[in-house]
């Protein structure tokens, strides 16, 4: 192979790449605006479209420095984690604002439905930034709405 023909295949290589990141800059930004531990597949699938639909709120709101982690745990584990954490009054769900994680237990991802209006209300205390369950319920129907119109059609 001669030169000519090296900088050519390398400038098909480059261009190559370049049209493939910006194909899939959506995908690859999106993957670190939220983490999700645990849970079966089609759990994650829930979470993750719920968490897709609302990033658009904190866009608006703030900058994402640190993605959002959701940890989801079997019912009796999050009952444990619970009470470590001093969140006696929670049942199925709660925040820690301070290191951006979201415990859910897996009885919230049983069907969508409970999904969307316990995932939707502990990122409403995201979008607030307190601890106050009356603000993060008041934010949390922008993020209820937006799953509604972008998560239900593909997860029937």
């Amino acid at each position: 192979m001669d030169y000519r023909q090296q900088s050519a295949l390398c400038w098909i290589q480059i261009l190559t790449l370049t049209i493939g990141c910006l194909t899939f800059m959506p995908t690859l930004g999106s993957t670190t605006d939220y983490v999700i531990i645990g849970g079966s597949e089609p759990q994650k699938r829930l979470v993750s479209c719920i968490a897709e639909a609302s990033i658009w709120v904190f866009r608006e709101i703030f900058d994402l420095q640190e993605p959002i982690t959701f940890v989801i745990l079997e019912h009796t584990k999050f009952l444990q984690t619970r009470t470590a954490f001093h969140a006696y009054r929670t049942r199925l769900a709660y925040s820690n604002l301070a290191i951006r994680r979201i415990y859910l237990s897996s009885r919230v991802v049983a069907d969508r439905d409970t999904a969307l209006w316990v995932i939707g209300h502990e990122l409403g205390h995201f979008v607030i930034q307190d601890g106050i369950e009356g603000h993060a319920e008041f934010a949390a129907e922008r993020v209820r709405w937006r799953a509604r119109q972008t998560c239900w059609s593909g997860l029937r």
